[in-house]
């Protein structure tokens, strides 16, 4: 194999006969592929140089961003501290430095527009480019940002090195719609017993391993209905929402409380902590239900289902065939984490 030090030169490599791995069957001219490695090699050398530099998680992702102008952005994450508040993930940084860019570039010039619509992510890690066994993906956290519509849309693609089982190194290429394929589809706040059921085949799986049938389903979704009907802590953000979470035999649910407007208590993160707090850790999640007021207006749709708290149970207390129950406008969708969130992010360390 090659060492990872003989990267440092970006000559050594025939990047014409790279292949891309790519689900959509992606073609990039010779130019724009060279342009996809060299930004790759360079933000894995950033990420590297960020833990030799005493990164305290010892884990480095640099990520590289292009936006439909063709201007490229480089950040790395950035951990104060282990706490989530300070703590900043390569894709945010470079997201917020191709951001700040655009509105210096619009405030010089406002006759341009301001187009600011992500094209491409080059995403890398500190870890050896021989390691690169999967595509990385962006963590949870990360993918609540991709959620929205107001930098992203069904053409942003995720691009990063990647060496399966035959040891050849190859560039991944994947869209942002196939991490997220739900992101389109609005929560509602209207329920009616009539409503269609719709059931995934996966989910049909689930239900018959945790012996659930559809008697249930209402049950939960009209447990989650009634705490949303009956919540009045959510005056200040105007978006009211319910989670629930089957567990055992029990349902628990919790509503959304605001302190502000930028800041409140999501609630399926509450839920599921005092769930663990009943089961002392021994947590397994079988079923979440989420009821509410979806964010939709011209410019953003935040969404209902909280994706940073579903990455994060999946990693100890949930797991991809964990269904996820949600009240659509014309019917009530019976799905999975898995299939709301495909790629599972992998930690690094153990927790």
């Amino acid at each position: 194999m090659i060492k990872d030090a003989s990267f440092e030169n970006i000559s050594e490599f025939n990047i014409e006969k790279i292949p891309i791995v790519s689900d959509d069957g992606l073609v990039l001219d010779l130019e724009e592929k060279k342009e996809i490695f060299h930004r790759l090699l360079e933000a894995h050398k950033l990420a590297k140089i960020n833990v030799e530099m005493g990164n305290i998680t010892n884990r480095g992702f640099a990520t590289y961003v292009c936006t439909n102008k063709n201007v490229w952005s480089l950040g790395t994450n950035f951990n104060n501290t282990r706490n989530d508040i300070s703590s900043v993930c390569g894709e945010r940084s470079a997201i917020l430095s191709a951001y700040n860019h655009a509105l210096v570039s619009y405030m010089k010039n406002s006759q341009n527009g301001f187009d600011f619509k992500i094209k491409y992510l080059c995403m890398s890690s500190n870890i050896d480019i021989n390691d690169y066994y999967d595509f990385i993906v962006p963590c949870e956290d990360c993918l609540s940002w991709l959620n929205t519509n107001r930098c992203f849309d069904e053409n942003t693609t995720i691009f990063s090195f990647v060496r399966k089982e035959d040891g050849i190194l190859k560039i991944s290429a994947t869209k942002l719609e196939k991490l997220l394929p739900y992101r389109v589809n609005l929560t509602s706040n209207k329920y009616s017993k009539d409503k269609k059921l719709k059931i995934t085949n996966i989910a049909k799986n689930s239900l018959i391993k945790y012996q659930i049938d559809e008697i249930l389903i209402n049950k939960i979704l009209l447990k989650t209905y009634e705490a949303y009907k009956n919540n009045n802590l959510t005056k200040i953000s105007g978006q009211n929402i319910a989670a629930s979470i089957l567990f055992n035999d029990e349902i628990i649910t919790f509503s959304k409380l605001d302190w502000t407007k930028r800041w409140f208590v999501e609630p399926l993160e509450h839920v599921c902590a005092d769930a663990m707090q009943k089961t002392e850790g021994n947590l397994e999640i079988k079923a979440i239900c989420y009821f509410g007021d979806e964010y939709n207006n011209s410019n953003i749709k935040d969404g209902v289902v909280s994706i940073k708290t579903l990455g994060r149970i999946r990693q100890k207390h949930a797991n991809s065939g964990t269904l996820l129950i949600l009240n659509l406008e014309d019917e009530i969708l019976v799905t999975t984490i898995g299939e709301y969130l495909p790629k599972k992010f992998v930690q690094g360390y153990k927790i």
